[in-house]
C-alpha cells in the first residue's frame, strides 16, 4: 500500500479581556494525516463480494449499479485507511471556565475535519477555529484547511465560504453495530451485522475486562468520557464507530470503522485518530479488526539528517513489539503470520477462540428482519464459502476456505518530532519517504 500526507497548520483564536480590555490571542496548532491507497484492493477477493451492504437506513440503499461502481473503485486505487493528528495548545483563558478541551468535543473535531468553517462555540464568543479575514470584523473565519474560500452571489454582496475536505464521513451512515472482545487491557474491535442489536459507537477503555452497555450509544458520543493518567499523560478512552466514508474519487459511501481519543501531554492536545474499510461489511469471509493492548506510546525524538539515528530513538520509547510496525495494517489470513501484528494476550489460551468467535460475528451475512432467517447471498458459490469458512488459528489445516483479515492498531506509536526546519511534504523523515509508518505529531511549530 502507497500512503500520501498532507500537514496543514491550524489556527485558532482566543477572545477575551485582560485588566477591562478585549484581547484576541492567535493560538497555533497543526494538522498531520496519511491516508493509505492500495493496489487492486479486489485482487484476493474477487469473487466474494457481498450482494447486499448493510447501511444505517433502508432509503438509503445502495442499487446494483452503484454497488458496482463502488466495487469498481475498490479494484483500481482506492483509499482504504486514513490516520489524522490534530495538534492545539491545551490552552484556556483566564477569568474562563471553559477551556479550548473543553470546547472540542468529537462532534466539533468531526465538523471541523469534514464541514465549513465556523465558530468552535455556538455564539463565537471565546474560541474561534481560524482567524478573522483580513480587514473585515464581521466574524468569517479563515479555513484553517488550505486557506481556500469560495465566493458565491448572496444578494449584494458576495458570501464568502470555507470548505474543508480532510475527511468525508458520515457518523450515521453504517447499519452495522461494534462488538468488543477483551482480555486483560487487550482489545480487538469489529462491526457486527445490525440483526444483533449492538451500539454503532463504544467508548472503549483500556482498562476495563468486560463489554458494558455503558460503553455504547446509537450517535456519536458528545464527550471524551473518562481519562486515565500515566507519567504526565493523560488519554481518554477510543472511541471507535460504524460509519461509512467516502474518499476523493469514490462513487458512493462506503463501510468504514472511525476511531479518535484526546490525549493530554506536555501543554498540548492531542486529537488522534482515523477510519479504515471495513471489510466484512464488503466481502464474504473477510473482517476487519482494530486492536490494542494498552495506551498509545508518546516519544519524543529530535529531528535529524541520520534516519537510521532518528529511527532507534523513537524504537527504544516503544513499549510493545508491534509498535515497530507503526501505521503499517496486517491484510492477510488469520495464520500465524498475523500474529505479530496482533496483541500478545490473544496469542494463547482462550485469545485465539476469542478471535475466531468475534471475526465469525462479523463475517456473518446477518438476518433478514422481516422473517428472522440468515440473508442468502445470490450467488450460490459465495454461500458455499461461508458454510466452509474456517479461522486457521483454530481451526488448523484442512478443507475448507480461510478467513482473511484487515488488522490496524488503537494503539499505534505517536512520535512528536522537534522540527528544526518545516518537514518536506508533511514527511519528518530524513529520507523524505516517510517509510517510518508513524503517526507524526510536532512538538513545536517550524519557522513558517
Amino acid at each position: 500500500m502507497e500512503t500520501k500526507y498532507t500537514q496543514e497548520y491550524v489556527p485558532i483564536a482566543a477572545s477575551g479581556e485582560l485588566e477591562g480590555a478585549s484581547r484576541t490571542v492567535d493560538l497555533d496548532g497543526i494538522y498531520m494525516d496519511s491516508k493509505m491507497m492500495a493496489q487492486d484492493y479486489n485482487s484476493v477477493r474477487s469473487n466474494k463480494r457481498r450482494s447486499q451492504i448493510d447501511v444505517g437506513d433502508e432509503d438509503d440503499e445502495f442499487d446494483e449499479d452503484t454497488i458496482d461502481q463502488l466495487y469498481e473503485y475498490l479494484d483500481d486505487e482506492p483509499t482504504v485507511s486514513q490516520r489524522f493528528v490534530v495538534v492545539v495548545p491545551d490552552a484556556s483563558v483566564t477569568g474562563r471556565e471553559e477551556s479550548l478541551a473543553d470546547v472540542i468535543t468529537p462532534g466539533i473535531l468531526l465538523d471541523h475535519l469534514s464541514a465549513e468553517a465556523s465558530r468552535l462555540d455556538s455564539d463565537g464568543s471565546v474560541y474561534a477555529w481560524g482567524r478573522a479575514k483580513a480587514g473585515t470584523d464581521d466574524g468569517n473565519v479563515y479555513c484553517w484547511g488550505g486557506n481556500s474560500w469560495e465566493a458565491t452571489e448572496a444578494g449584494d454582496d458576495n458570501d464568502v465560504v470555507c470548505r474543508s475536505t480532510h475527511l468525508a464521513i458520515d457518523t450515521d451512515g453504517s447499519g452495522r453495530g461494534i462488538a468488543v472482545e477483551r482480555t486483560g487491557e487487550s482489545v480487538v474491535v469489529c462491526t457486527i451485522p445490525s440483526d444483533e442489536n449492538e451500539p454503532s459507537w463504544r467508548s472503549v477503555p483500556d482498562h476495563r475486562d468486560r463489554d458494558s452497555d455503558a460503553d455504547g450509544s446509537a450517535t456519536l458520543p458528545s464527550t471524551w468520557g473518562e481519562e486515565t493518567s500515566s507519567g504526565g499523560t493523560a488519554m481518554s478512552s477510543c472511541l471507535v464507530g460504524a460509519v461509512t466514508v467516502q474518499p476523493d474519487g469514490c462513487p458512493c459511501p462506503m463501510p468504514a470503522l472511525f476511531h479518535a481519543r484526546r490525549i493530554r501531554h506536555d501543554n498540548q492536545l492531542l486529537y488522534v485518530g482515523g477510519w479504515i474499510i471495513d471489510d466484512a461489511a464488503l466481502y464474504v469471509n473477510s473482517v476487519t479488526m482494530l486492536v490494542a493492548d494498552g495506551p498509545n506510546d508518546i516519544v519524543d525524538i529530535e529531528h535529524g539528517d541520520d534516519y537510521a539515528a532518528m529511527r532507534r530513538a523513537a524504537e527504544s520509547g516503544f513499549t510493545r513489539e508491534r509498535g515497530g510496525f507503526g501505521s503499517v495494517c496486517y491484510d492477510g489470513e488469520f495464520d500465524r503470520e498475523s500474529l505479530a501484528y496482533l496483541p500478545p494476550a490473544f496469542h494463547e489460551g482462550d485469545g485465539p477462540q476469542q478471535l475466531a468467535s468475534i471475526s465469525k460475528r462479523s463475517a456473518r451475512t446477518g438476518r433478514n428482519p422481516q422473517t428472522g432467517k440468515e440473508i442468502q447471498e445470490t450467488d450460490d458459490e459465495h454461500q458455499h464459502h461461508q458454510e466452509r469458512m474456517r479461522f486457521p488459528l483454530v481451526d488448523g489445516d484442512g478443507d475448507g476456505e480461510n478467513m482473511r483479515c484487515l488488522v490496524g492498531a488503537l494503539d499505534c506509536p505517536i512520535v512528536r518530532v522537534d522540527a528544526a526546519e518545516p518537514c518536506h511534504n508533511s514527511c519528518c523523515c530524513p529520507s523524505r519517504d516517510c517509510e517510518c509508518n508513524w503517526i507524526p505529531a510536532q512538538n513545536e511549530l517550524p519557522p513558517r
